[in-house]
């Protein structure tokens, strides 16, 4: 399975990445990391500036897009967005899918680290996110994206890999390009491009990871609208956009919250826009969060 898995990634990137250059700069990377033996589930995002954030009118136009679904709906709740502007970034990898229950699967049993399922619960719907059973899960929910997993489970599962957790400016250059369009695919509606807007259905609620081709970003990542909220490195911060660094932000270096970022199955498509930043409690576990994983590319070493 893990061979087709990375074939099937290598086939994306060619056919929706117009600068993927594989294998070159791939195997170029094996030799340059020392551990680094598979990157092939991997796109690799080049170093420079994208736009980020969101400026007012476009807060203004989200806040209309969310109203018609919630009237509860305030437009304070867009403002962490602000302001649009361009920040610089570091060349890096970050995964083309989000991690699988299958590959979560594969750490827990290597590790001993405790499965994706919150045994916290106390209600019956909290019971009825816990699709796994134990160490185990039906094969259905196989390649669908992992949930009901914390913050450190993710950041534990990206450290085994060898990578870690992207950052916030990471992740929403990966999702939107360097010119900050709206969603992955561009300024068009999520129809046919993201899962969202569903209803639980338990197993079948969510669908595999990469079942959307229409909506893989520039650079040939996968559902980074929908599906699952993304847990990122950054610990959160409403103001941080308007005070921090615009050259490889990493976010503050405390706080209650961690970031997540992409909109869920459950979501509203006012909330799958790339730009749109959201906040958790880092041991929260909840049916519609997961993660992918980054890592840094080191200089080359001239001998």
């Amino acid at each position: 399975m893990a061979s087709s898995f990375a074939d099937q990634a290598e086939r994306d990137r060619k056919t929706y990445d117009p600068s993927y250059k594989k294998p070159d700069h791939l195997e170029k990377l094996s030799a340059i990391q020392p551990g680094v033996t598979d990157v092939s589930d991997m796109a690799y995002i080049r170093g420079g500036k994208f736009v980020r954030g969101s400026n007012f009118e476009q807060n203004k136009e989200a806040f209309k897009r969310c109203k018609k679904f919630d009237k509860s709906c305030k437009l304070w709740w867009f403002s962490d967005e602000y302001p649009l502007e361009l920040v610089a970034l570091k060349t890096y990898l970050i995964d083309i899918y989000e991690v699988s229950n299958e590959k979560y699967l594969e750490f827990v049993k290597a590790t001993g680290h405790p499965p994706a399922l919150d045994d916290s619960c106390t209600t019956d719907a909290c019971r009825e996110g816990n699709l796994w059973k134990g160490d185990s899960f039906p094969t259905v929910i196989r390649r669908q994206p992992v949930t009901q997993v914390s913050w450190y489970d993710a950041d534990a599962y990206c450290k085994w890999k060898g990578k870690r957790l992207p950052t916030e400016a990471e992740w929403e250059k990966a999702a939107r390009g360097p010119s900050g369009s709206m969603y992955p695919w561009g300024n068009g509606s999520p129809k046919g491009k993201a899962s969202y807007r569903r209803k639980w259905k338990g197993l079948y609620t969510m669908t595999n990871v990469g079942t959307y081709p229409g909506g893989v970003s520039v650079y040939g990542v996968h559902d980074m609208a929908g599906h699952v909220w993304e847990w990122v490195d950054d610990w959160y911060s409403r103001t941080y956009y308007r005070q921090g660094t615009k050259k490889n932000p990493q976010g503050w270096e405390d706080g209650e919250y961690k970031s997540l970022r992409g909109g869920s199955w459950v979501n509203n498509s006012d909330t799958l826009r790339s730009a749109f930043r959201r906040w958790s409690q880092p041991d929260v576990k909840v049916n519609d969060t997961g993660f992918r994983c980054a890592r840094s590319v080191l200089p080359e070493v001239k001998k």
